[in-house]
């Protein structure tokens, strides 16, 4: 069943593309660890879980928790933890030298880009303006993967980077969204089709899509606690991904098995939180510890809080779905579970 169309301020206020800017204080999910993960669930009343463990690169059948029913092949929306199934996409396209992240932007649209300025609405005639290629030379691919590229998270209006690109760190969704307008120039083809039959389909992420699909019907979970739903019938590439907890966990298990990918992801990075020691690489955060460094992303439609973090070192990790505003605190426990230690990502303002 569709669900009613995502507002332009519900859009903004989404943390799942969220700035540091729009977050008001630190989150701090750490005091929800050691505990059992579905005693938190059903504290908190989150309705629905889905999450699934990763163990020396092999993904364990998945798990559930909440007080609604929910069967462990549920279809969530797994909103910004569409940015490291795109990443994916994207470094295999680098890999194969069909991009390079040094380039400008205006390589590759040399025409310049038409920013559509609601994310839901894309079409012809639709509210949009051109970034012009001028524009576009100033920004190197790779700042739209490590969001260095000065553009804002998201914006209704005329799109232009804020600030110098490649000088700090500025979480940004329209950096995705351009970075899918590069992809699409490059392969020919629309993403949503593209990730189908070159990512998904190749790692057997049979569930999953960058839209909705009718099959998904029987099997959806929808936003509890009064959320405005959306569903997204055009890709978006930084947080329109359909997929279950089983799916998501083979693209971990993807990610960490591949050194020459892993390596690329974690090459550059630049420095996202210097308090809290985060950092951030393509395609994903990086949170440093004794062990090694662990690649992480949060996910935050409305009504919908999901995570993902994963140990390049061990090929330990896990992915968190659920469709509670309160999931997120679920993180915290499962993170201690699979990989024990201090995980300061849990003190950030942007799992708030």
């Amino acid at each position: 069943m569709a669900l009613p169309p995502l507002t332009r301020r519900q859009l903004l206020l989404a943390s799942a593309a969220a700035s540091p800017l729009l977050a008001s204080c630190a989150a701090d999910l750490t005091r929800y660890q050691g505990r059992p993960v579905v005693e938190v669930a059903s504290e908190l009343g989150v309705c629905a879980a889905a999450f699934a463990t990763l163990r020396v690169g092999k993904a364990q059948p998945t798990e559930v928790a909440g007080r609604c029913s929910v069967a462990p092949d549920a279809v969530f929306q797994a909103a910004s933890l569409t940015k490291p199934a795109v990443a994916y996409g994207a470094l295999r396209l680098v890999l194969a030298g069909q991009l390079d992240l040094q380039a400008p932007v205006s390589q590759y649209l040399p025409q310049g880009y038409v920013h559509y300025q609601h994310a839901l609405r894309r079409a012809p005639g639709d509210a949009s303006d051109t970034v012009p290629a001028s524009t576009l030379v100033r920004i190197p691919l790779a700042s739209l993967l490590n969001h260095t590229s000065g553009l804002p998270n998201w914006t209704g209006g005329a799109l232009a980077p804020a600030f110098d690109p490649g000088q700090r760190w500025r979480y940004s969704g329209e950096g995705y969204v351009l970075l899918q307008a590069v992809m699409e120039a490059v392969t020919g083809v629309p993403i949503a089709p593209w990730m189908d039959a070159q990512v998904f389909a190749p790692l057997g992420m049979h569930d999953s899509s960058l839209v909705w699909k009718s099959a998904y019907a029987g099997r959806a979970m929808h936003a509890d606690g009064g959320a405005s739903g959306v569903t997204w019938r055009q890709p978006v590439a930084a947080a329109s991904l359909y997929t279950t907890a089983g799916d998501f966990a083979r693209l971990l298990a993807a990610f960490v098995s591949d050194e020459k990918l892993c390596a690329l992801a974690l090459s550059a990075p630049v420095v996202a939180d210097k308090d809290l020691s985060l950092e951030w690489g393509y395609g994903w955060g990086i949170e440093r510890t004794q062990a090694g460094p662990l690649l992480w992303q949060w996910g935050n439609n409305p009504g919908f809080r999901n995570f993902a973090m994963v140990s390049p070192t061990t090929r330990d990790g896990f992915v968190l779905l659920t469709n509670s505003d309160r999931g997120m605190a679920l993180a915290a426990p499962l993170a201690q579970r699979v990989l024990p230690g201090e995980h300061p990502v849990f003190r950030s303002s942007l799992l708030g």
